[in-house]
């Protein structure tokens, strides 16, 4: 079983990225309980970048979260936000 951490940057971050868009919130509800059940699975576009401990998955054709692997069975999520925002977010990891 995967357990899932949540950083202060991604709580807020998540709360900016859903407010007032209950489509976006569910689709972030879908991809992480996706995420949980099968990390593979082949819509979440699982990735690593490049000369990085950062993964993302896909949301949707624009938006990411960004996460890393504390163990075998925990992943603490870092980001949420558009597929550009990988420039930035290896300074904060």
């Amino acid at each position: 079983m995967i357990i899932l951490e949540r950083s202060t940057l991604f709580d807020r971050s998540m709360r900016k990225f859903v407010k007032g868009n209950k489509k976006r919130a569910l689709l972030v509800k879908k991809t992480l309980r996706l995420l949980l059940t099968n990390p593979r699975h082949p819509s979440l576009r699982l990735e690593k970048l490049q000369n990085s401990k950062i993964w993302t998955i896909r949301i949707d054709r624009g938006n990411r979260i960004f996460l890393v692997r504390i163990n075998a069975s925990a992943l603490l999520l870092v980001d949420i936000g558009s597929h550009d925002k990988y420039k930035s977010i290896n300074k904060k990891v």
